[in-house]
């Protein structure tokens, strides 16, 4: 491919009052083998390949946000990554987009900065770096994914000291998730299903040890998982056989309400049982989740009988309807 200007053009919006336009202008040619993953704020994101350079994308998400640009191989492996933050206003991106380090958002917003001297600090400043900025959601941010340089009574006080506008962010609850499951045990075939309590569709709390007396199954997704969708029917199927004698629960890890809510709405419909939201993942780490989707089958004493991952047809039907009858694989 020739040299070119790749042009693409993302229109965010968040009322008349508050938009943000970023115009990108990134030089470069490719062989044909890269990719380009963009993501702007809670929007699930997009790959662009080929030719296909042009386009406009919309979030409704509040400011400060972040534009995260991912250059990855066709093989899926990735090259290399930049974050940039944004708010209101417009951005212009330029750069050769074959060298990442080159990528540049003008006018720079400062949590750009502060975001790169944390990362390159050694990790006492780091933690000091962090400790300082508590009053921003960068410092949030980086809070939560340097977390493990903190021990849980010093993490415990940097919240203490997080501003009231900031005390409800993903970030803020996904430190006090990590808090909990250092004092929770891990679920283990045969043995009492930790309990937790997470949000419904309907808006209620779901509580798992009050399902005690059925069995319950969980189905571990998310949205955009491939191999979910292609155990829906399935899925459906078992429900309409099993479901007066099983409860039904879905389980979606989103990090976003907007992604949860408001993203593959028709796949989302046809799931007519209870559908839950693990804002910070705290059920599917707390039974070691890491393959989607999964399944976990308890028994009406509220112990786990079965964990499994994965799916192939007709591997669920098969399963559950033998640990129904008693005769786990």
């Amino acid at each position: 491919m020739n040299l070119r200007i790749l042009i693409f053009t993302l229109i965010l919006s968040f009322g008349a009052q508050a938009q943000t336009k970023l115009i990108s202008k990134l030089e470069g040619s490719f062989s044909g083998n890269q990719m380009i993953g963009i993501q702007l704020g809670e929007n699930m994101g997009n790959l662009y390949y080929g030719e296909n350079y042009e386009f406009v994308e919309t979030d409704s998400s509040p400011s400060p946000k972040t534009l995260s640009i991912n250059y990855i191989l066709t093989s899926g492996k990735i090259r290399a990554s930049k974050t940039f933050w944004m708010e209101s206003g417009e951005y212009t991106l330029s750069g050769n987009v074959n060298q990442p380090e080159s990528w540049q958002l003008s006018p720079a917003h400062p949590f750009t900065q502060i975001q790169s001297d944390i990362e390159l600090a050694d990790d006492q400043n780091k933690k000091s770096l962090i400790s300082s900025h508590l009053d921003k959601l960068v410092g949030l941010r980086m809070l939560n994914l340097n977390k493990s340089l903190f021990d849980d009574e010093e993490l415990m006080i940097l919240l203490s000291q997080v501003p009231s506008h900031l005390a409800d962010t993903w970030e803020v609850d996904e430190i006090k998730t990590y808090l909990s499951l250092n004092t929770m045990a891990r679920a283990k075939v045969g043995q009492l299903a930790p309990d937790f309590v997470l949000e419904s569709k309907s808006g209620e709390d779901f509580r798992l040890k009050e399902k005690r007396g059925k069995y319950v199954l969980l189905d571990f997704s998310f949205t955009g998982c491939g191999g979910c969708i292609k155990a829906l029917p399935e899925l459906i199927e078992v429900y309409q056989k099993h479901g007066n004698e099983v409860e039904f629960v879905t389980i979606w890890n989103d990090k976003s309400r907007n992604i949860w809510e408001e993203k593959w709405k028709d796949h989302k419909a046809l799931m007519t049982w209870t559908n839950l939201w693990d804002r910070t993942s705290l059920a599917t780490r707390l039974f070691e989740i890491e393959i989607f989707p999964s399944f976990v089958l308890i028994n009406p004493s509220g112990e786990v009988q079965s964990i499994w991952n994965g799916y192939s047809k007709g591997k669920l039907k098969r399963k559950l309807e033998k640990e129904l009858k008693g005769f786990p694989e």
